[in-house]
């Protein structure tokens, strides 16, 4: 066993979260790690590993160790405190433990001043397979990467325009299937085809308007670590298609990208200053 009570974790995140197995062995690598670091320098936790032993200090020692020796990135921060954090609420609501060593530490904010990230484009099999992370979330950075803006995927019958996509990867299809299966439920109830919806039943209104969806955006942004608002990951997405179709003349770009000649010589100074 690599952390206490790992078994009847596991089975927890299994049974009653639904998390895939490609997600608890993740969950399983942030606590292997966390603990294997008290064992190898935390004498007492050492000489007594129990979890009675284990404080707040101790967390925050380790998070200081990974950002200064292993030099983690803000999501990976935010992503192991995320898993010590259901790890130890399980522990305490399940009263295996009588304190709460995550309780006042919180995910590291995204740096206002960094408004377009586009290294989430390269990483987006591996945030689509993320349970951690709502559907809806994983469902906006899946249509901002085949370039829809969110007046387009907010958009009445925008579901029947996404099933003439063709998905790029295994991942891609893999989560759009499971988002089908999600989404299902919510179209029965609300006797719509759309792909965004309330989860309150709402038959006159029920599409997801831009300010409920931002909801569901803002509470998953400090756990990636990037800007979520759309127009921000669609800004991505034209920096990332000007760097890789660069031999195309500007007529081509503004067709593909649906730019005016303005905007794309607003988007190609931008690239220039991201280099």
């Amino acid at each position: 066993m690599d952390y206490p009570y790992q078994k009847q974790f596991q089975h927890f995140l299994r049974d009653s979260q639904h998390l895939a197995p490609l997600t608890i062995s993740t969950y399983d690598t942030s606590l292997t790690n966390f603990f294997a670091y008290l064992r190898a320098n935390r004498p007492a936790f050492a000489r007594d590993p129990r979890l009675a032993n284990l404080t707040e200090s101790d967390v925050r020692d380790y998070f200081n160790t990974l950002r200064t020796q292993q030099k983690i990135t803000l999501s990976t921060y935010n992503k192991i405190l995320s898993h010590l954090n259901r790890y130890f609420r399980y522990l305490f609501t399940h009263q295996l433990i009588t304190t709460y060593p995550t309780l006042t530490l919180h995910g590291r904010a995204v740096d206002p001043n960094q408004r377009v990230n586009t290294k989430w484009l390269g990483k987006l099999d591996d945030i689509l397979a993320d349970d951690q992370l709502t559907y809806y979330t994983r469902m906006v950075l899946l249509v901002s990467k085949h370039g829809f803006t969110v007046g387009e995927f907010l958009r009445p019958g925008f579901a029947r325009v996404f099933n003439q996509v063709e998905l790029t990867s295994p991942a891609e299809r893999s989560f759009y299937q499971r988002y089908q299966e999600f989404i299902h439920p919510l179209q029965a109830r609300q006797n719509s085809t759309d792909l965004f919806l309330k989860q309150r039943y709402q038959p006159d209104n029920p599409r997801l308007t831009n300010a409920g969806l931002h909801k569901y955006l803002k509470q998953d942004e400090a756990y990636l670590g990037f800007h979520l608002a759309p127009k921000y990951l669609h800004q991505s997405y034209i920096l990332t298609q000007l760097a890789a179709h660069q031999d195309w003349s500007d007529r081509q770009l503004m067709e593909a990208l649906k730019l005016d000649p303005s905007s794309l010589l607003y988007y190609q100074r931008l690239l220039l200053q991201l280099k």
